[in-house]
């Protein structure tokens, strides 16, 4: 694994289980794809640690920090 600004990059299976007890919200991936300017934009601004992994039925996004997942849903309520 990898930590490339504030995103951990690395195989599914490794991110999977060192991230397991983050918050994680989960998007469809047509969803995601359709969106992803604005979801990487406000991926941005997290204060702590965040990766995404593509679960194929959908896309799992989890953050380390809760206060990251309460700001990522306000903003993006409508679509998860």
């Amino acid at each position: 694994m990898k930590i490339k600004g504030k995103c951990l990059i690395g195989s599914e299976v490794n991110l999977d289980s060192y991230t397991s007890n983050w918050m994680s919200i989960k998007l469809h991936p047509q969803v995601y794809f359709r969106r992803i300017d604005e979801i990487q934009q406000s991926l941005e601004t997290t204060t702590g640690l965040y990766t995404l992994i593509d679960m194929v039925q959908y896309i799992v996004i989890r953050f380390s920090d809760k206060a990251d997942v309460t700001t990522f849903y306000r903003k993006h309520h409508e679509y998860i």
